[in-house]
């Protein structure tokens, strides 16, 4: 039996697109404040606007569809509007994947054509029952304000979109303890009013030690006392991460029943280069490669919907210095409106509410955005971002805190690719690869 929804495949999505405005330096500066990134080749003589700011120029703003320069055909509402009357009526946006030909310049006016690449049948996800949808757009652009004509328009980027269209789910069972056939669970911290602020620092991304007002002696576990002075006055400290391996076993058997899939692991004495040891997993090698004085980064690892620990990965040159964003109403509201997308779900909580959602939720453009400035912070003004590839996991909430690490997983010559996560406490957030250019200016 032919899929209808299917069917859509290979129809276009929009046609004749024309971005409202011409890229202008107000629009950049507004993307640049809402995500916090000040670099230097997005202002200035010279400026461009920010590679993942790519999307907000083909955006039909608060005007909806139908207002001036929308392109979207008749064939990609009569999809969206089919989608709706068979009950998935909620949207979300879980994958973008975007690679970038040249700079857009102020003065330059974006044209695009799309094409609704696929539809997938039925899946099942954590959101509900729902379809993928993927479109694929190609966009060109003429520097309108020198006087070009749009026939003189030049490929400028292509951008993969994927949307989930869903029918809610009920609100999931809590997580109940295992029992037998069940997925066993790893065991759960004793968490006390002496170590409740350790345990809060997890929960926040951060790896907190105390240290002693009185002698600023530093430690770890935490205790109500200095081992050093007795005194009981001490402030809480986050840890950079950074640390190394000072003694360390490996488990082989018997297995608890929550570690078995994992194999024999490393559990290790890490010294933090504050000077206090914590016992924790080591991760990303095998078990039989850890070994005393091996530099390790700390990281944060989700089991379930509710345990979250910090484990510790090897470092090398190649990581890139974690970054941590609070996930602000403020954020989330002033990325939406600097990326022009107006879904109720990203300002308005009543909305979200009514559409499945404990409340309003950081959109796919500001994750973007996030993580490309991430990447530039750390290569710098002269390199140029040729390519990003984000996938959504967990949604970023109001009072969440986004932590973002990467490393570099591929070199050329100047070219760089970066996998890049973001993490909250309740797991990834975004996962993403970034391919990039060093050393060079904008061009």
């Amino acid at each position: 039996m032919t899929d209808t929804f299917q069917a859509y495949a290979g129809r276009p999505a929009a046609v004749g697109g024309r971005a409202l405005d011409l890229v202008n330096a107000p629009m950049i500066r507004h993307w640049c404040e809402a995500m916090g990134d000040a670099n230097a080749a997005y202002t200035g003589p010279a400026q461009v606007a920010p590679p993942a700011m790519l999307q907000s120029w083909t955006m039909a703003g608060l005007g909806g569809v139908g207002g001036v320069g929308d392109g979207r055909s008749a064939e990609y509402g009569d999809l969206l509007g089919a989608l709706d009357a068979a009950g998935f009526t909620s949207v979300v946006a879980t994958d973008c994947e975007q690679e970038y030909l040249r700079p857009l310049r102020p003065g330059q006016r974006v044209l695009y054509d799309s094409e609704i690449e696929s539809v997938s049948a039925e899946k099942s996800t954590a959101l509900g029952v729902g379809r993928f949808v993927t479109t694929r757009t190609d966009l060109r652009a003429y520097d309108e304000a020198a006087g070009e004509k749009a026939e003189e328009a030049v490929p400028v980027a292509t951008h993969r979109f994927r949307i989930l269209k869903f029918r809610p789910a009920e609100a999931p069972a809590p997580v109940r303890p295992s029992s037998e056939g069940e997925r066993a669970l790893r065991p759960r911290p004793v968490v006390n009013r002496d170590n409740a602020g350790f345990w809060d620092g997890v929960a926040e991304g951060e790896l907190r030690f105390q240290r002693c007002t009185d002698c600023a002696t530093p430690r770890l576990p935490w205790l109500p006392g200095c081992n050093a002075c007795g005194s009981a006055a001490w402030t809480a400290e986050a840890a950079s991460g950074a640390g190394t391996v000072y003694s360390y076993v490996v488990v082989h058997h018997p297995l608890p029943a929550a570690f078995r899939e994992q194999g024999p692991y490393a559990v290790a004495l890490v010294e933090l280069e504050e000077g206090v040891r914590t016992v924790s997993n080591i991760l990303g090698l095998p078990a039989a490669e850890v070994r005393i004085g091996l530099p390790v980064r700390l990281d944060f690892q989700c089991y379930d919907e509710e345990l979250t620990l910090p484990v510790f990965r090897p470092a090398t040159a190649d990581d890139l210095p974690p970054l941590r964003v609070p996930v602000t109403r403020t954020l989330i509201v002033a990325g939406a409106i600097a990326s022009r997308d107006y879904q109720d779900v990203h300002h308005d909580v009543e909305l979200a509410h009514a559409k499945g959602a404990p409340d309003i939720f950081m959109n796919i453009l500001t994750s973007n955005g996030l993580v490309g400035r991430y990447v530039t912070d750390w290569a710098g003004p002269g390199a140029r971002l040729t390519g990003i590839s984000v996938r959504l996991g967990v949604p970023a909430y109001p009072g969440d805190e986004l932590t973002f690490t990467g490393r570099v997983v591929e070199r050329d010559g100047p070219r760089r690719t970066v996998a890049v996560t973001g993490r909250t406490r309740r797991g990834a957030h975004a996962t993403a690869t970034v391919r990039l250019t060093t050393g060079e200016a904008q061009s």
